[in-house]
């Protein structure tokens, strides 16, 4: 089974939230305030060293407008593939379990309610039906304890402390080692013993990171009289994710759950029953690991075949993932909004051009809080130094310039629309600038102004704009050595000076006139147009319209 939706109300920094989550990687990302150690906490009763957690003073949630009396938290599990429940160690579950019309598969309920009266806190927990309603059987805990050691909820962040882990246990057994040598030479001959016990160096060093104490993995990598990985066995590694990603078996990834589940074992916290699939919290990856070795491991960990959630702050770690596996979460003023495509956001043409213009070419957009949509990459570098000239510091703002030609404009907004993300969009005064002017009316949010959206250039482009804003001298001098009147249409200068330079270098002409004549020299529909971006970003985290 897997969790797919966790609805929390009133639990310590978390006012109230629903997560619906995919059954493989859910890549959570946002800001400071958005919940993240509460919702991990939340979690994490369902790991198997909480059973039956009885709530304290701290667990409620409080702020500067609200003090509760009352937690709720509700975790819904879903089948895996049709009949799991009919399997022979899932099937006492059966006398808890619904059929859910929506996602047309049978779930499992289990509720954590707890509530504070005259100085006493009370915790109870239960499954519910398909009303929400409690389900009254005598053998509650028991069934419970059978969900969770079933579904441990499993944290890779913070290893324990504890004894040495016992070198006569070891994680890669020469069961796995096998196993997995004779799966993956039998679909590459080209795959040697000696890449793949390279890479297993590296496996190996990458899961003990994450499972044992600081101090006790120094120690067994003193006793095994292995220093950390070196290059050739990333590469190695590197060569088993290309394998994995190109085969898809789901037998292989069955015998790498075996390698995950004997570091599990060595760990020695609890012991997890035979057909246990833990659900795995990774918190932050990329605090501690190099970009490189952060992209190998998770390549490879994506193919474990089990429930993941991510949290993370790097744009590097984001772009290996689907667009339906991030998540971005926003602190609004009746909750936590958990923002996301879903499997059908959005066309599979919208998604495939969103994931190469923006996750793989500048997946640090994911992370902004609006998108100031531009015409063309030359609009991005000039609007960007125009802004910092006229004050408006874009990047600490969390405003990104991106340029739509290529990807068109209605992807990027639909995008942005799903996950949360503000967006603005100036666009040209010609003919194509109409269309896109349409657009943007078209998709403006319900009950907004499509004027606190759009900037039209009162010009058949940006060039022609700035010419005609205080900027010609800029294009008589590039096209023709001179500012002194030229008997031409402005077209024609302007083409001239492109002809004789180019469109970014004469971008940088602009600037630098501009910052040599200060601010005042800015057009002032260029600088609202900054402002309106920049109030945008600021609603961002309340989740509201501009006024």
């Amino acid at each position: 089974m897997y969790l797919v939706q966790v609805d929390i109300q009133g639990y310590k920094g978390i006012n109230h939230l629903v997560l619906n989550l995919n059954k493989d990687n859910n890549i959570l990302i946002g800001e400071n305030r958005w919940g993240r150690s509460s919702l991990i906490s939340a979690l994490m009763l369902l790991s198997l060293d909480n059973l039956f957690y009885q709530f304290s003073e701290s667990d409620f949630f409080c702020d500067e407008h609200h003090q509760l009396d009352s937690a709720n938290i509700r975790f819904t599990f879903s089948e895996n593939s049709e009949n799991e429940l009919k399997l022979e160690y899932y099937f006492p579950l059966n006398t808890v379990c619904y059929q859910d019309p929506n996602l047309m598969k049978k779930v499992i309920c289990y509720q954590i309610k707890a509530k504070q009266q005259n100085n006493e806190i009370t915790t109870e927990h239960y499954f519910t039906d398909a009303d929400g309603d409690r389900i009254e059987i005598n053998n509650n805990e028991q069934l419970i304890k059978l969900l969770i050691m079933l579904n441990p909820m499993m944290s890779l962040k913070n290893p324990v402390n504890g004894n040495t882990l016992p070198i006569d246990n070891q994680p890669l057994s020469s069961y796995y080692i096998e196993q997995l040598s004779s799966q993956l030479t039998k679909h590459s001959q080209q795959f040697s013993p000696q890449d793949l016990a390279q890479g297993l160096v590296a496996v190996r060093a990458l899961i003990e990171y994450y499972l044992v104490d600081k101090n006790e993995r120094y120690h067994y990598k003193n006793i095994a009289k292995k220093a950390t990985p070196t290059n050739d066995e990333w590469n190695s590694l590197e060569r088993i994710n290309d394998l994995l990603d190109e085969l898809d078996n789901d037998y292989i990834r069955v015998i790498l759950m075996g390698v995950f589940s004997a570091i599990i074992i060595a760990k020695g916290n609890n012991q997890l029953l035979p057909h246990a699939v833990p659900l795995l919290i990774l918190e932050e990856p990329e605090s501690q690991l190099h970009p490189i070795i952060l992209s190998i491991g998770f390549r490879l960990f994506k193919n474990f075949p089990t429930q993941k959630i991510i949290t993370t702050n790097s744009s590097d770690l984001v772009s290996l993932f689907s667009l339906e596996h991030i998540y971005h979460l926003i602190r609004g003023p009746l909750g936590i909004i958990a923002m996301h495509i879903g499997e059908k956001g959005m066309s599979v043409a919208d998604k495939r051009r969103i994931l190469f213009h923006i996750l793989y070419r500048r997946a640090s957009a994911i992370f902004a809080r609006c998108w100031l949509l531009v015409e063309g990459e030359t609009e991005v570098w000039l609007l960007r130094e125009l802004a910092e000239q006229s004050g408006f510091h874009l990047g600490s703002e969390g405003i990104e310039l991106i340029e739509f030609a290529q990807c068109g404009l209605k992807p990027l907004i639909n995008y942005a629309n799903n996950m949360g993300i503000k967006w603005y969009v100036i666009t040209d005064g010609d003919m194509a600038g109409k269309k896109y002017s349409d657009t943007v009316q078209s998709l403006c949010p319900k009950g907004g102004d499509v004027n606190h959206f759009l900037t039209v250039l009162p010009a058949r482009d940006i060039e022609n704009f700035l010419f005609k804003h205080g900027f010609s001298h800029v294009y008589k001098l590039a096209g023709f050595g001179s500012t002194a009147h030229i008997d031409l249409p402005i077209n024609r200068i302007i083409h001239k000076a492109i002809q004789r330079s180019s469109k970014p270098d004469l971008a940088i002409a602009v600037c630098d006139d501009a910052k040599k004549r200060g601010a005042g020299a800015i057009p002032s529909l260029l600088k609202q147009t900054f402002y309106n971006a920049l109030k945008l970003a600021k609603a961002s985290n309340q989740n509201i319209l501009p006024t």
